[in-house]
């Protein structure tokens, strides 16, 4: 009579489809996670910039207008006078102005939401966008006195 020792084949192929269906989804809900978080980022730096510009609007009483292509691939932006120096990796940031109206846009490469700020209702806005799709001039509507932002989503007003 044999005397079963260890496993079957049956019984290990089952432990491996079990794994690998196990690794399927902790491997998506990582990718969302990453996606979410990335843009966590480029909200945060929103906020950062939102202050610095308002800083420096109570002092020259002008916003500082600047593109994607001022931002150095440390973060810092630096135009007219205005400096800022936080802006995380693979975040790019454009701010256009007319007059007293400004509008702020953020957006990390790898993330899957532009964040927008516009400063005459005080209030931050948000479209989706492709992941590793690096924000442009064009995704920053143009400063007026209206809502520059139609069809956008309403986060909140800034706190």
């Amino acid at each position: 009579m044999f005397k079963k020792e260890g496993f079957t084949l049956v019984e290990v192929l089952i432990v491996i489809v079990i794994i690998s269906i196990l690794t399927t989804i902790a491997i998506a809900s990582f990718k969302i996670y990453k996606t979410l978080t990335r843009n966590s980022i480029a909200l945060y730096d929103l906020k950062n910039l939102i202050n610095d510009e308002l800083a420096y609007y109570s002092i020259n009483q002008k916003f500082a207008p600047f593109s994607a292509e001022d931002v150095t691939q440390n973060g810092i932006i630096r135009v007219d006078g205005f400096e800022h120096k936080y802006l995380s990796k693979d975040i790019r940031a454009v701010a256009k102005v007319n007059g007293s109206y400004a509008n702020f846009c953020t957006k990390h490469t790898y993330g899957d939401k532009i964040y927008a700020y516009q400063t005459e209702n005080d209030m931050i806005y948000w479209k989706k966008s492709s992941i590793g799709y690096p924000l442009q001039d064009d995704d920053c509507p143009d400063a007026t006195p209206n809502n520059d932002f139609v069809g956008w989503h309403t986060l909140a007003q800034k706190q």
